[in-house]
């Protein structure tokens, strides 16, 4: 876990940074174009601050998940759409699309805390991103008793020769083990893994009692 906050911590140093210069250079010159840029920085700089928060808040006693009655569906179409919207912004050809057969096979409603399962699946989405060749498909079904979520990109894989995946990797799974751990129904606990092949891309699955 301490591994995890420095990595964080790291990257917001260098986030800000970043958007510190943009800041100063849209001061000399000030278009559209740069002020979209800083502001899809400063997005991303509160979005690894979150990160942060949460699992520096579950360093000693965990995470605590707040679960009510919630739509996986809602929560998973809902994420399609802004990352849709932030990859456009961005002028990103890759795409994030949602499965069709979500609407068959997800249940209608299940108890999960939905910031914390949002948090871990924006970064898995993220990291599925920055890897992903075209697209990256999510999806979330209902298998033996776990409400099963998947984010899948198509990717050169995890055994990649990137020097920074496996930190950014790293983040997510950190931040995604803190929220399954924090989920438990009559003595279950939530799991995660990472799938991969060479060429074929990664998958990240999180499942929930």
């Amino acid at each position: 876990m301490s591994d995890a906050l420095a990595l964080i911590a790291h990257d917001l140093k260098n986030a800000l940074g970043g958007l510190e210069g943009e800041l100063a250079e849209l001061i000399d010159h000030p278009t559209p174009v740069m002020a979209q840029r800083a502001h899809l920085h400063c997005a991303e700089l509160r979005r690894q601050f979150i990160q942060f928060l949460t699992l520096y808040g579950a360093r000693t006693d965990g995470l605590c998940a707040l679960c009510e009655d919630e739509s996986p569906l809602d929560l998973l179409q809902a994420l399609q759409r802004v990352w849709s919207v932030k990859l456009q912004m961005e002028g990103s050809p890759i795409q994030v699309v949602t499965q069709t057969a979500c609407v068959d096979t997800a249940p209608a409603f299940w108890y999960f805390d939905h910031r914390l399962v949002q948090l871990a699946l924006d970064a898995a989405i993220h990291n599925a991103v920055r890897f992903a060749r075209t697209r990256v498909e999510i999806n979330v079904t209902q298998a033996n008793g776990f409400l099963v979520w998947r984010v899948h990109d198509d990717g050169p894989g995890l055994d990649a020769d990137d020097p920074g995946q496996a930190n950014a990797t790293g983040l997510g799974t950190a931040l995604a083990e803190a929220v399954v751990n924090a989920h438990a129904h009559s003595g279950r606990h939530g799991r995660i893994q990472l799938g991969s092949s060479p060429g074929q891309g990664t998958t990240f699955t999180m499942a929930l009692p």
